[in-house]
């Protein structure tokens, strides 16, 4: 889910990520790496993008896990007892026309459904939502359905260090893979890995991110998200080829061609041509477009966002396991490139 616009306190916040240290905590060290289960989003989909968390001590909730934004965000009567709320406003929207508007807040972020259990040492700089508007031009935006109770955005970003994956202890922030290609592998039980070893991060084909200008978070590559050189073909033409965020938010991919006549661009691609999205030396999927979002849907789009990109959609994920190395400032793709994911084909729908 690209980020479209970010108001707020960027400087501020990233001076301010780490709230008080909760009492006891930080006296165990923490594993060298854990799982978190992947829940199925709401819908027919099938895609497992949601993730449970706890806040402050609240009620596990639901939440959007998306790689093509920052900062966990979540209702505030999601929320529990332990937060340390301030009065700094914050608001946030995103490409499909939410905006989030509330405060910023302090509180431990824990993930009931981790194997072993991990939370962050501190507490950690969160936005709490008290209102999910649409954008002007936009007034059918999605919004937060149930049972979403927010977003976690976990870029990578320089400025604002919201991401509670990076703010975990020991070598669990160091990058993270995301394990959700059950059109690979049908049996799949689908999780998150938190924490890169040399065991787990074996059978990657990586690409490296373009360093992002600016502090970068202590002991982390920072990186711009939006900076893999990635190509896209429609039916084997020419391809358009520009920086890519590999977006587990975004229900379609979404580029244009040389090719493509300007009166197509913001269109969807009709069902029926083959697509096929390209790293070097790291990736190759080819799908039989559809109209189904997380699935077959693509559409015709600029470079867009507040960083110029173009966006791969949630549906390469279902295909590939993706790595996201925070240490090295790369992503990788397994099975590797010159193993074709085992995958049925995509029926167009």
């Amino acid at each position: 889910m690209r980020p479209a616009l970010r108001l707020g306190f960027g400087s501020l916040l990233s001076l301010l990520a780490w709230g008080p240290l909760p009492a006891g905590a930080g006296e165990t060290a923490p594993p060298e790496s854990a799982t978190i289960a992947l829940l199925p989003r709401p819908g027919n989909s099938g895609f497992a993008n949601f993730i449970r968390v706890s806040v402050g001590g609240g009620a596990p909730g639901a939440v959007l896990l998306d790689t093509g934004s920052t900062g966990l965000r979540i209702r505030a009567d999601a929320v529990g007892p332990d937060v340390q709320l301030t009065d700094i406003p914050l608001t946030y929207s995103y490409s499909s026309g939410n905006v989030l508007e509330g405060v910023l807040g302090y509180a431990v972020v824990s993930f009931p459904d981790s194997t072993p259990a991990v939370a962050t040492p501190h507490r950690i700089a969160v936005q709490v939502v008290q209102k999910v508007t649409c954008k002007t031009d936009m007034p059918d935006c999605p919004g937060w359905k149930a049972p979403e109770m927010g977003v976690m955005g976990v870029a990578y970003n320089p400025v604002e260090v919201f991401n509670p994956l990076a703010q975990l202890g020991g070598t669990l922030a160091n990058g993270f893979i995301v394990v959700a290609d059950d059109f690979a592998d049908p049996n799949l039980a689908p999780h998150l890995v938190i924490g890169l070893t040399p065991q787990n991060s074996t059978g990657f084909s990586t690409s490296p991110f373009a360093p992002a200008d600016g502090a970068q978070p202590a002991g982390l590559k920072a990186w711009n998200t939006k900076s893999i050189p990635t190509c896209f073909t429609v039916d084997l033409g020419p391809p358009g080829c520009f920086a890519t965020v590999f977006d587990t938010g975004a229900g379609s991919g979404s580029f244009e061609t040389p090719d493509l006549d300007p009166n197509r661009l913001h269109t969807r691609i009709p069902a029926g041509h083959r697509i096929t999205t390209s790293v070097a030396g790291a990736m190759s999927l080819t799908v039989e477009s559809g109209r189904r979002p997380w699935i077959n849907r693509y559409r015709y789009a600029p470079p867009h966002g507040g960083v110029k990109g173009f966006n791969s959609g949630g549906l390469v994920f279902r295909h590939y396991k993706v790595l996201f190395d925070a240490a090295n400032g790369r992503i990788g793709f397994s099975p590797a490139l010159g193993t074709p994911p085992n995958a049925p084909k995509t029926t167009a729908e």
